[in-house]
């Protein structure tokens, strides 16, 4: 390890140490070697063991995604989570093929105790570190040029024989709505592109059914390996001057890389992601682009987006995705409706305020031609199971409640709508007043709007004609307390899978919610939004200024709370759900979390005078 001695001797802080200490050191190190791309350490992992000391090659950290320091030969690094006993904040990754010294934490502890000068030095480099980390970072464009292929959606491989013919890959190319076709070859893998049917084979005035895919094939394919960045492939395609890669893992065709990929993931534009998703042909189309939304998606939370524009943003989106799957699956069915008809998103859907946990709520509403020579109610039935399969494999989550309109329930006519909604509130048991605050978000998503805007009007007119329904809806906005005790503690879940952690929906989200949607319900409000809903009670008198600025507020803090959970847990791999750890909220996000409770509280006491819900006890 003289090499090691050397090395040491000539970097801070060892440097301050005298020739025994460093040879010990030396003699003590582990080494460690890493590929480009290989993660040393991962953020949120168990406290470090070790030092780690850069003696070759580039590092990079990066926290919730977002690049906060590069390491250089010389650098150390880890020593946050092997100082405070803490889990790494920070995720450290070799961008380029690097060695590593490892120093366990019994030494490196020896010689913060017995040593001031390399005491000092990691006490000043750990103050600056917690002030600077968080300014420190790359620009969007250059962050995603260092995703990993591996992390990407690539577009599934469409291979094909070399004796099979032009005409045969132009049919495989419009039915799966791709831009090429592989071609097996005995000396490898060709490719043929569009461009290439026009250029080498129409252009030339020869017939498609004539000419075989090996005769014009473009050989070899430029490939790339999967362990490589973004940023690799566009240099890559450049330097060839193609718009497509194959892309390989150990060898073997993974997928292929298309220029416009690159464009989507520097560009994050969410108007180009709009333009793709409304023009998709395919299922493959629409679960590739869902994987893009999905990932831009968390970069937008990790971004600190704010949570009511965020909600809406992920809403739009998911309109376009159901929007678009209509058509791809009327194709599947290969028949079109008689009589108009529109399908609702409902829930937080309805409401423009999704979350990351984004499974399918809706419903389907037709009008029904007695006399007509056709059966809405066998087509509608066809047509929703294929729609809800389609969903399925583009990644849409089914709900878990059913409430999708493959259920016949949430299927009707207008009339059988009407007559539904009806007996729902004329009839305020529990079973209704849980479908009631389901359904009365619905929001039109594809279809006839004047169906759902005629049974708007419906609704509020039996309201009308039913003052008593509304308490019922407003006892369930009270029902569930916010999880805080006597003494401003939180009361978390004592045991199972959340132990330690609060639901932040029960307690927090749904009181608000519902109880401002019986709000707006009864003062005749069209909108479905919550914080338009209670702008709206504002005008009206319904809330103070002061009132209604104070929901609001605790609003988006609870759905920027949840937001940040859920995306935490997703890049875990785990499933997102309604659920917070306060432990890992700092000191004001604790108290403002105790705030917005109280918030609730009061809002809870409104609705229990308004609507003398002490009769329901």
């Amino acid at each position: 390890m003289l090499d090691a001695e050397r090395f040491l001797s000539e970097i801070e802080p060892f440097n301050y140490l005298d020739k025994k200490e460093i040879q010990s050191i030396a003699h003590n190190l582990l080494v460690e070697y890493y590929k480009k791309g290989e993660i040393i350490f991962k953020e949120g992992a168990s406290p470090l063991d070790f030092l780690y000391i850069l003696r070759s090659g580039s590092l990079v950290l990066e926290r919730e995604g977002e690049v906060i320091e590069y390491i250089h030969e010389g650098e150390c690094f880890g020593y946050i989570s092997l100082m405070t006993s803490s889990p790494p904040s920070s995720t450290a990754k070799a961008i380029e093929d690097s060695v590593v010294f490892l120093l366990n934490k019994k030494i490196f502890n020896k010689l913060i105790s017995t040593n001031e000068s390399f005491r000092e030095y990691f006490a000043r480099k750990l103050a600056k570190r917690m002030q600077n980390v968080a300014s420190k970072g790359l620009s969007s464009v250059e962050r995603h040029m260092e995703v990993s292929l591996e992390d990407i959606n690539l577009r599934p491989l469409l291979v094909m024989e070399g004796s099979s013919t032009v005409e045969e890959a132009i049919k495989e190319m419009v039915s799966k709505d791709s831009t090429y076709v592989l071609i097996k070859l005995p000396e490898g893998m060709g490719i043929i592109t569009e461009r290439d049917v026009l250029r080498k084979v129409l252009a030339k005035g020869l017939r498609p059914e004539e000419v075989k895919l090996k005769d014009v094939a473009s050989f070899p394919v430029v490939w790339i390996e999967s362990k490589s960045t973004l940023y690799d492939a566009m240099v890559l395609m450049a330097r060839h001057g193609i718009r497509k890669l194959l892309v390989k893992k150990n060898g073997d065709p993974v997928g292929v890389l298309e220029d416009r990929d690159l464009i989507a993931y520097e560009s994050k534009n969410a108007v180009l992601l709009i333009k793709e998703i409304d023009k998709a042909k395919t299922v493959e189309d629409l679960k590739y682009l869902y994987g893009l939304v999905k990932e831009q998606t968390l970069d937008l939370v990790f971004q600190g987006t704010d949570p009511e524009r965020l909600g809406e943003y992920i809403s739009e989106i998911n309109d376009r995705f159901m929007k678009r799957t209509v058509y791809v699956a009327m194709n599947r069915l290969g028949e079109e409706p008689l009589v108009p008809f529109s399908i609702m998103v409902l829930g937080s859907e309805g409401r423009r305020e999704q979350s990351l946990r984004t499974d399918q709520d809706n419903a389907l509403i037709y009008q029904d031609y007695p006399l007509l020579d056709f059966d809405p109610k066998k087509y509608f039935e066809r047509f929703s199971k294929v729609y809800i399969d389609t969903l399925l494999e583009i990644g849409f989550p089914p709900c878990p409640g059913n409430v999708m309109i493959s259920n016949p329930f949430w299927r009707r006519s207008a009339k059988e709508w009407q007559s539904a909604v009806k007996d729902w509130i004329e009839k305020p048991k529990e079973e209704n007043i849980l479908n009631v605050a389901i359904f009365f978000d619905f929001r039109n998503v594809f279809g006839d709007q004047s169906l759902t805007e005629d049974l708007w009007s419906f609704i509020l007119q039996t309201l009308k004609e039913n003052p008593g329904f509304l308490p019922f809806l407003a006892v369930d906005a009270v029902r569930f307390k916010p999880p805080i005790g006597f003494f401003g503690d939180f009361v978390v879940e004592k045991t199972g899978e959340h132990k330690g952690e609060i639901e932040i929906k029960k307690g927090g989200i749904f009181p608000i919610t519902q109880g401002i949607r019986a709000l707006a319900l009864e003062m005749g409000i069209g909108k479905r939004n919550t914080f338009e809903r209670i702008e709206e009670l504002k005008r009206l008198g319904v809330f103070s200024e002061e009132h209604a600025k104070d929901l609001k507020e605790a609003y988006r803090f609870l759905l920027s709370l949840r937001f940040k959970f859920q995306a935490q847990k997703i890049k875990e791999g785990k499933e997102p759900d309604n659920y917070i750890n306060p432990n890992r909220l700092s000191r004001a996000e604790k108290n403002t979390l105790k705030d917005v409770f109280k918030i609730i509280k009061e809002f809870q006491e409104f609705l229990y005078e308004m609507y003398n819900l002490r009769f329901f006890e």
